[in-house]
């Protein structure tokens, strides 16, 4: 045996673990992309949901009676909107080592 036979050899072992590998991951593969849209779908019902869960306790529905037909309290909405200018501060802030502390809002 030569080496280019050797060399041919080596590059058809790695071909057919190469193959292998990919017939194992298709089946992953497949699955996973109907996860990724499933979860953009849900993420896509968030809002309405919440509106939907917020006209019917309006309406009367108590948290524990909507619990009770399955429907669970939405998850409350990110608030991390900050105003024009804090963005800056707390970046000027970080650039000079100087600490901004937390501030804590009594309810």
């Amino acid at each position: 045996m030569d080496a280019h036979e050797i060399l041919q050899k080596a590059k058809d072992l790695q071909a057919a673990k190469l193959a292998a590998k990919q017939a194992a991951v298709a089946p992953l593969a497949e699955l996973l992309a109907t996860r990724i849209r499933l979860q953009s779908e849900l993420a896509e019902t968030e809002a309405p949901y919440g509106k939907a869960y917020a006209v019917a306790a309006a309406a009367g529905w108590s948290p524990a009676e909507l619990t009770e037909i399955g429907a669970t309290e939405p998850a409350p909405r990110s608030r991390n909107r900050r105003s024009k200018g804090s963005g800056k501060a707390a970046a000027a802030a970080s650039d000079s080592g100087t600490e901004i502390p937390m501030q804590t809002v009594n309810a």
